[in-house]
């Protein structure tokens, strides 16, 4: 059927084609041949088929045209970019489907339009939150070499493009997985994508702009061999194609409308079923109206039983002592069930009907209780809230539990249970805590002031000795009983009686040694890398020891005689969920002999027995100066 109305077709141009004037067609002069360049991959209008020809509706218009003026057309099809390049070197004498903007405008002449084709930005389903223009700033646009849709893109700020020759390499990356946002015209578009089996993956984010195309030829151009302006001719050519052409070739494109008759048969067949259905329905009437009374029986008999179990469930609930309320959403009273009048605001006649605001509520819980009926209501939630009401029996403490009633319903159910008793007890638990903290805070306060009577006491000893090393050394014990003083004085002052900001006591410590030490700490520049930590009375102690005795070590051996130093002390959380403790200094380092030294030490032994007491492991590293590295 297609090959008949195609030699239809031609049929009538062979008659259409004397008609034309032949003094501006045919003159007796050399044969006439322009040659005509195009894309060669915008299905349907243009693009090639298996074998490589070009094929689609462009290239038979241009046939058309051939055989109304006698001139004969050499068609070449290639990449868009390559064809407007060919253009502008004057190796063509016509480029088709062009759109029209102002910066063509400058170097063409254009034709009438002859198609609408719309622009549209296309992204991978994967990807979303693209709705207009501004959307694709960050993406990078897969575009076609050459396309007018580039001006369009660059004028909306976009500058991050991947040119492609064609519209099909273009899908083809997209299938490839290495682009997710391309602009593409979209009959090509439609095309590919179902060629290549994507039109599920992609979706249309929205239509840049409508173009239209057009036929166009150089402003700088050469007229005819015979002297016509090939504009002018162009343009006779095509309007002397007859309109059912230029649609005979559409249709075989595009494809049109399937022609339907109608089949009576089907109706018939409905129509007789219809009727048989009928004489059926007739005689299942009487049966059905028998059934309908035997389940109204059952239904009537169903509801007795159903108020009787309404019955006992209201015995039940009025055996319980907590209250239940029915709200709807303003607040308003619509049933109330409790064993117990006297938990009420007011007799429950003064309250059905009316709503929270109205009753004498205070508007604390007035503002309470609207708010958990709205989310109740609102969130499907279970919604806890507690108050403090005068009611009948006087002042008592509430807990309500709401929750909405049903789904299709708009009401809410209040299950109120007096907690006076269980306040009270809170409170009573709450005072002895509160007792029991004043009683830890005076503990430690008195630890702390008998620690510092022992200190006054070895300084007293001290003084009376005349041998400098037995001072040392009782000074030594004097600084470690105000380091453990020093942690009994933390808790004291802080909230927690039971951990200690190791920074803030790390830093008490320091500024202990430093004044013992004045001198030698006017020379060494300390830096103290502390995360902020809390740790246990059996943690901090040991670490403030170690601190003291590390610390101490450092000024009395590694800035001897010197000018000046650097000492680090580091706190710091690991990832593993252990804590590392550093002190390094820059002296001299510990002598070579300094592991069957340190046997003797009882700095070093300390140390070793405070790491143990804390499970931790110690890492000495001697050279250049020494580093105490502690995990625990």
């Amino acid at each position: 059927m297609r090959n008949i109305r195609f030699l239809a077709v031609w049929g009538l141009l062979f008659i259409v084609v004397p008609l034309f004037p032949q003094d501006d067609i045919k003159k007796e002069k050399p044969i006439l041949q322009i040659r005509v360049v195009c894309d060669d991959n915008y299905p349907p209008y243009v693009f090639r088929d298996e074998t490589g020809a070009i094929q689609g509706i462009i290239p038979e218009q241009w046939q058309a045209w051939s055989s109304v003026t006698g001139i004969k057309v050499q068609f070449d099809a290639m990449d868009w970019a390559n064809a407007q390049e060919e253009m502008k070197a004057g190796r063509a004498d016509v480029i088709d489907s062009m759109f029209r903007t102002p910066e063509r405008e400058r170097i063409y002449d254009f034709l009438a339009p002859y198609a609408d084709v719309s622009v549209s930005v296309y992204f991978n389903k994967s990807i979303s939150g693209i709705a207009k223009i501004q959307d694709l700033k960050g993406f990078r646009i897969a575009v076609k070499e050459g396309d007018a849709a580039i001006e369009v893109l660059k004028e909306k700020g976009l500058q991050d493009f991947l040119y492609f020759p064609s519209y099909e390499t273009i899908i083809r990356s997209a299938k490839n997985h290495e682009m997710r946002v391309f602009c593409i015209d979209e009959p090509p578009a439609e095309y590919f994508l179902y060629k290549y089996g994507l039109d599920q993956d992609f979706r249309k984010a929205f239509s840049l702009y409508s173009g239209r195309f057009h036929r166009a030829v150089l402003k700088e151009r050469k007229p005819l061999p015979d002297g016509r302006d090939l504009y002018k001719v162009l343009l006779d050519g095509f309007s002397a194609i007859p309109p059912s052409v230029f649609t005979e070739i559409n249709d075989r494109w595009m494809g049109q409308p399937i022609s339907r008759t109608i089949n009576w048969v089907p109706f018939l067949i409905v129509l007789a079923i219809a009727l048989g259905v009928v004489v059926i329905l007739s005689l299942f009437i009487l049966a059905l109206r028998l059934e309908v009374a035997r389940r109204t029986a059952e239904l009537i008999q169903k509801n007795r039983a159903l108020l009787a179990s309404e019955r006992k469930n209201r015995a039940f609930i009025s055996a319980l002592p907590d209250l239940f309320l029915i709200f709807d959403r303003e607040g308003r009273y619509i049933e109330i069930k409790t064993s117990n009048p006297g938990i009420l605001i007011k007799q429950e006649s003064a309250l059905l009907g009316s709503t929270i605001s109205d009753v004498g509520l205070p508007e604390s819980i007035v503002s309470a209780m609207k708010a958990a009926i709205a989310r109740a209501l609102d969130t499907k939630d279970v919604v806890v809230i507690e108050y403090e009401l005068e009611v009948i029996e006087g002042r008592r403490f509430f807990e309500a539990r709401i929750v909405r009633l049903a789904a299709d319903t708009d009401l809410v159910l209040f299950i109120v249970r007096d907690i006076t008793q269980e306040h009270l007890i809170k409170k009573q638990l709450a005072q002895s805590l509160r007792e029991k903290e004043t009683l830890l805070k005076e503990i430690h306060h008195r630890v702390k002031n008998n620690l510092q009577v022992v200190s006054s006491l070895i300084q007293l000893q001290a003084s009376a000795l005349s041998n400098e090393q037995d001072q040392a050394l009782l000074e030594e014990t004097q600084q470690r009983i105000r380091t453990m003083a020093q942690v009994h004085e933390l808790l004291y002052r802080s909230e927690s009686l039971s951990s200690i900001e190791m920074k803030t006591y790390f830093e008490h410590l320091l500024d202990e040694l430093s004044t013992a030490f004045y001198e030698i700490r006017l020379h060494v520049a300390i830096s103290m890398d502390l995360d902020p930590m809390e740790v246990s009375l059996d943690i901090a102690t040991p670490l403030g020891l170690i601190f003291n005795e590390a610390v101490t070590n450092a000024f009395k051996y590694a800035y001897a005689d010197r000018d000046k130093g650097q000492l680090r002390i580091s706190l710091k959380r690991l990832r593993d969920g252990q804590r590392q403790f550093i002190i390094a200094d820059d002296g001299p380092g510990l002598p070579e002999n300094w592991q069957e030294r340190a046997q003797k030490s009882l700095g070093f032994t300390l140390i070793e027995t405070l790491v143990q007491q804390i499970k931790g492991c110690l890492d000495v590293q001697n050279g250049p100066g020494t580093t105490l590295k502690i995990t625990f």
